[in-house]
Parts: structure tokens; sequence; C-alpha cells
């Protein structure tokens, strides 16, 4: 990217860090507009076709912490075996460290307790924002950073992110069918992971791809 693009995706994405901050403290703070957020989207998805929300309660599993440990340790994995351990690092610091710990400092701060009125599963701990939201989009926004960096010019790379939007708004649809989080939660975690992940992005221009050494000729 050209310097006037990395400024403007800078403005965009210190907006989107912004409007992150709005929204934790109306969450926080328990705002009218919230609930009327939440009530809205929660309700359809509550009352969505049986066959829908079974599918739900399979897909949910996949945001589980250890089966996204087992899924990035694969991917991760495979990334070394094709020679891009950079790619690797890159995968597996997003998704473990900056994505867990960033979501689970933010959920010890605003204490939110789970919506209990709709339970398909059970689950403890606080509700903001959604873990398996803020990593799943760590985890696929960092397979398709990777993605566009090592095929720039390929078309491919619009498929791959339009299909990691659906999977990304799937898991953040699946936590609200199964009553463990507010819509509010997922919009939440939705945002601090992308934020978390242009900031990876960001800082690893040019050194997120490729050997960890690098070649001389």
């Amino acid at each position: 990217m050209t310097h006037a693009k990395w400024r403007a995706s800078d403005t965009w994405m210190l907006g989107l860090f912004i409007l992150w901050l709005i929204w934790t403290v109306l969450v926080a703070q328990s705002a009218g507009i919230i609930h009327l957020f939440d009530q809205s989207i929660a309700l359809p998805l509550h009352h969505s076709p049986q066959w829908f929300q079974q599918l739900m309660v399979g897909y949910t599993k996949l945001g589980n912490p250890h089966s996204i440990t087992i899924i990035t340790l694969i991917l991760g994995g495979a990334l070394w075996l094709f020679r891009q351990p950079r790619a690797t690092l890159f995968l597996w610091i997003n998704t473990w460290i900056l994505g867990g710990y960033g979501n689970y400092f933010v959920k010890q701060i605003i204490e939110r307790p789970r919506p209990t009125a709709w339970r398909l599963v059970q689950i403890g701990g606080f509700s903001y924002p959604s873990g398996h939201s803020t990593s799943t989009t760590m985890l696929i926004g960092s397979l398709i950073v990777i993605g566009w960096t090592l095929y720039p010019k390929s078309t491919t790379k619009w498929w791959l992110l339009v299909i990691g939007l659906i999977l990304i708004l799937l898991m953040m649809m699946s936590r609200i069918i199964v009553g463990v989080h507010y819509p509010s939660d997922t919009l939440g975690g939705f945002m601090l992971g992308s934020c978390l992940l242009y900031l990876s992005t960001r800082l690893t221009t040019g050194y997120r791809t490729g050997p960890l050494k690098p070649q001389h000729q």
C-alpha cells in the first residue's frame, strides 16, 4: 500500500476505534439504545428455524477456546510447511495473544453479566465483548491479511474476504442464537478484533510473510 492509502486506512480505523470506545461505554452504562439494539436483533434470531438453531449450536463450538487453539495450531503449521514461518507467527500472535488477552482484559473491566432468558448451551464468565467474535475475527482476519499479502493481484483474495466475513458473521449470530451473548457483545467483539488486527497488520508491514531470516543472494 502507498503512504497515502495507509493514511486513509489509519483514519478509518481510528474512527472505528473511537466508535468501539463509545459503544463500550454505552454497554457499560446499560444505555437504552443498547437495549433496543439487542432486542431488535436477538428476538428474530431466537425465533429462527429449528434446523438453523441446531446448525449454529454446532458451529459455535468451533469458536470455543480448545477448538480455536487446535484450528490455529493446524493452520499455522500448514503455513510453516509452505515456508511461511512469519505468517505462522503473525497468525498465532494475533489469535492467541492479541485476541485472547485483549478480549479478557476488556471483559474484566466491563464485567457485564451474560443473558439468562434464553440458553441452548451453558457457559460462565462475563459477556462483553464476545470472545468468540473477537478470536474468530482475529483468526480469519489474519488469514485474509496473509492471503492479500501473498497474492495482491489475484482475484481469489476477494473471495477469501467475502467468505471470511460470512464465517465471522455466522459466528457472531451463533453466539446470540445459543443465548450466551447479546448482539452488542458480538458487535463489540468484532470491532475490538478488527482494531487489534489492523494494529498488528500496520506494525508488521513488510515482515509478516516469508522466512524468519532474509534470504541473501
